[in-house]
């Protein structure tokens, strides 16, 4: 588009574009001009509202020569699309006072000079004798609105005979700006805040080309399952209408009006997730569209919904004088693939004396802080919180954690070993929303009255020193031996370890 019109000093000359004189006929574009008000401003030059005005300048030079002739008309290519009744030409002959508004034509033809370019029309000026040689004579276009620079030849026409002048960059006219276009860029993202989240929009129209869009049309559909709830909808634009009338579609329309040659608008809006049905992946399609006449455009994006839900389980088996507690969980059917961290507690009844050999790969402390040691006695009355991290849970699939311990000694009758899953907790940066894990918390009990019993023993259990399948025991006679197969009792020697196991729940 023409330059803001700008201040122009006439001192020292210049000229924008000048193409070499053919037959003493010279045409200069200077590069300051006479605006009406009478400043000198640039060539060419804007001026925008209230005018809305643009002004392009040229001159027209004749020698004295004996071969030269006077021009009798001359054509200038300008926009096709600017109509006749927004053109002023004024004319100025050297030395003959102020610029004088003159008739002229606007044609995409002519007889002398043939077609026009291509989306051009001809501007055409007939000197009717105003002039003859060894003249110059300033012409100005006063045209209404804004339009870019092109490069374009001005023919002039002398005793029957034309002549182009169409030298390198020569001359500056004004020609029609490109269409207008449009674009629309959807993003679109869930934001997480805790176990809370938002789907978050963003849809930028814009209009690349250059004419201005008018009635631009605006439409953004969104499409989410029906067992996913969503809350109100905060839009950034009041003027646009939603429509929720239709489950599982928000329709949003309006008009943007018109958009300007450069010009863009950002509509921003924000979706709570405020309830699921149930776990699984949900798609949520957002479709954004605008339309302005023959110009049209879009854009498409898809969130991934993920909804967690799991389930814990605990089991315990007894091999002898050796504990195992089996902490199991799962995902329920439909939930995604996940990872978790697990809070569990073993609590140390007094009297009894145990040596843990293994924490499943958990991390186990007193509640003082202290790690647990591996085997190593350990006498309660303790209690012992069990973290597991980063516990992965496949889709449809289940993950373990196994805690052994051996009872070395009881200096009581009776007592229970307390394992309780407190907590199954997702971890952060999943990007996922998770319902309330099932059957959290669970416990299972080691009793001893004379004996270990297990509240809960593990159906087709895995001995977990040599992974073999066996039935857990449901009792063991008081010589420490076995009636299921479970593994070696205890010595009765010792009385304070001498243990009859059976299953309770």
């Amino acid at each position: 588009m023409a330059d803001i019109c700008q201040n122009c000093n006439c001192s020292p000359y210049e000229n924008l574009c000048v193409c070499a004189t053919q037959n003493g006929i010279t045409i200069i574009q200077p590069a300051c001009q006479t605006l009406p008000d009478g400043s000198i401003a640039s060539n060419p030059c804007f001026r925008p509202s209230p005018e809305n005005r643009s002004y392009w300048s040229y001159k027209f030079s004749t020698d004295n020569a004996m071969a030269t002739r006077g021009i009798s008309s001359f054509v200038i290519p300008i926009c096709q699309n600017i109509p006749a009744n927004t053109v002023v030409v004024s004319e100025k002959i050297d030395g003959c006072g102020t610029f004088t508004s003159i008739p002229f034509t606007l044609s995409p033809t002519d007889p002398n000079y043939g077609p026009a370019p291509t989306g051009f029309s001809w501007l055409k000026v007939e000197s009717d004798n105003r002039f003859d040689k060894g003249v110059t004579v300033e012409y100005r276009l006063e045209i209404v609105g804004n339009y870019p620079n092109g490069t374009q030849g001005i023919q002039v026409r002398a005793a029957n005979v034309n002549y182009t002048f169409a030298c390198e960059g020569c001359y500056i006219v004004p020609q029609c700006p490109e269409p207008g276009q449009l674009i629309v860029n959807l993003t679109c993202e869930e934001i997480f805040d805790g176990n809370n989240v938002r789907l978050a929009y963003e849809v930028t129209v814009s209009n690349p080309g250059g004419s201005p869009l008018q009635n631009v049309q605006f439409t953004d559909t969104i499409l989410y399952p029906q067992n996913v709830t969503l809350g109100p909808i905060t839009i950034s634009d009041p003027t646009l209408n939603v429509d929720r009338s239709v489950p599982g579609r928000i329709l949003i329309t309006g008009n943007l009006g018109t958009l300007e040659p450069g010009e863009e608008r950002i509509i921003t809006y924000f979706l709570p997730v405020t309830g699921v049905s149930g776990p699984g992946e949900f798609l949520i399609d957002n479709r954004a569209t605008a339309v302005s006449g023959t110009a049209q455009a879009s854009d498409f994006c898809t969130l991934n919904l993920d909804v967690v839900q799991l389930s814990a389980a605990k089991c315990c088996t007894i091999t002898g004088n050796q504990v195992t507690y089996r902490i199991t969980v799962t995902n329920t059917p439909n939930s995604p693939g996940t990872n978790a961290r697990i809070v569990d507690t073993i609590t140390i009844p007094e009297g009894l004396t145990v040596r843990f050999s293994s924490f499943g790969g958990c991390q186990a402390r007193f509640r003082n802080g202290e790690e647990v040691p591996l085997n190593q006695d350990i006498t309660g009355l303790r209690i012992i919180d069990i973290v597991c991290d980063n516990l992965q849970i496949p889709p449809s699939g289940s993950a373990h954690r196994d805690i052994q311990l051996t009872i070395v000694s009881a200096s009581t009758q009776s007592g229970t070993i307390n394992n309780t899953l407190n907590a199954v907790d997702p971890l952060g940066g999943q990007n996922q929303l998770f319902l309330p894990t099932l059957n959290v918390p669970v416990s299972v009990d080691t009793a001893y009255v004379a004996s270990i019993t297990c509240s809960n023993p593990c159906p087709n259990n895995i001995n977990p020193d040599n992974g073999q399948f066996f039935t857990a025991s449901s009792t063991m006679n008081a010589a420490g031996q076995s009636d299921c197969g479970c593994g070696g009792g205890l010595s009765s020697s010792n009385p304070t370890r001498k243990f009859n196991w059976r299953s309770e729940l």
